[in-house]
């Protein structure tokens, strides 16, 4: 049998931004419960991408690139390195920064948490066409500014 929809206020319902903000939290909630046993969690998700994207990166750089306070970045480097997914060494050229790279089992996290995230993104947006989820993804990067 199946779930009826909750009741959503409609007045709400007419604003892209209410849709977005219900549709953002069900898939990072989705994510995070499919990845619960994995050991890593999305927000470590997305500092192993953008290392593994741009590496070797400093700490700040990093912390830059994804909006993220630098003492929270340094508890999830922490818990990153600890896992063996990145190696944290001093800038041979400042002393004063850590270089970050992705090691070969950051890599393969990488990879796991794609999958699992396909797999929940495909279930989030089943009631969409392929077409029509590439076309609200192609409209989502140029309402946020990316080609």
């Amino acid at each position: 049998m199946a779930v009826p929809p909750p009741d959503r206020p409609r007045a709400l319902l007419r604003w892209p931004t209410y849709l977005m903000g219900h549709l953002h939290r069900s898939g990072v909630g989705r994510i995070d419960a499919a990845l619960a046993g994995s050991g890593v969690s999305l927000r470590e998700f997305y500092v192993l991408v953008c290392i593994g994207e741009s590496g070797p990166l400093s700490q700040q750089r990093v912390a830059d690139r994804l909006g993220l306070d630098r003492s929270d970045l340094v508890k999830v480097l922490d818990r990153l390195e600890a896992a063996g997914w990145v190696l944290r060494e001093r800038d041979t050229e400042d002393r004063r920064r850590h270089l970050l790279t992705l090691t070969g089992a950051g890599r393969a996290t990488v990879e796991h948490v794609e999958e699992v995230s396909s797999a929940v993104t495909g279930e989030l947006l089943g009631r969409l066409s392929p077409g029509e989820q590439e076309t609200l993804h192609r409209l989502l990067l140029k309402a946020f500014g990316e080609a």
